[in-house]
């Protein structure tokens, strides 16, 4: 469970962040005569790993509790998807951000404890 559980936030956060990297390589078009799209191989490459986590998460709903387990994904994947922004696209965190990841680690901490 746990190493599924970790490939399937390895694949949304690598997902998400290729396709915000590929982004600006992408062109559309729609006018009445043609419809135009244009990816970057970027961007191809991270919707086919969105498209593999949300597979992946359909297995892990099927196992788990989704009360237990949607709170946790949720909260690891937005604090992961923080930490990539910072690192890998360069965004800036203000006080406010990094309280309210204080806030998703403390209840993913609370989510965890079986009382």
């Amino acid at each position: 469970m746990i190493v599924l559980f970790f490939v399937y936030l390895f694949c949304t956060v690598g997902g998400l962040t290729l396709v915000k990297v590929g982004a600006n390589n992408n062109a559309f078009a729609l006018n009445s005569s043609y419809f135009d799209l244009s990816l970057s191989y970027t961007t191809i490459i991270g919707l086919a790993l969105y498209v593999v986590s949300f597979i992946m998460w359909i297995v892990i709903v099927q196992k788990y509790d989704l009360s237990y387990i949607q709170p946790i994904a949720l909260g690891l994947s937005n604090i992961l998807i923080i930490a990539a922004s910072i690192f890998i696209l360069g965004e800036t965190i203000g006080l406010f951000q990094w309280l309210g990841i204080g806030c998703i680690l403390g209840g993913v901490i609370l989510m965890n404890i079986r009382g």
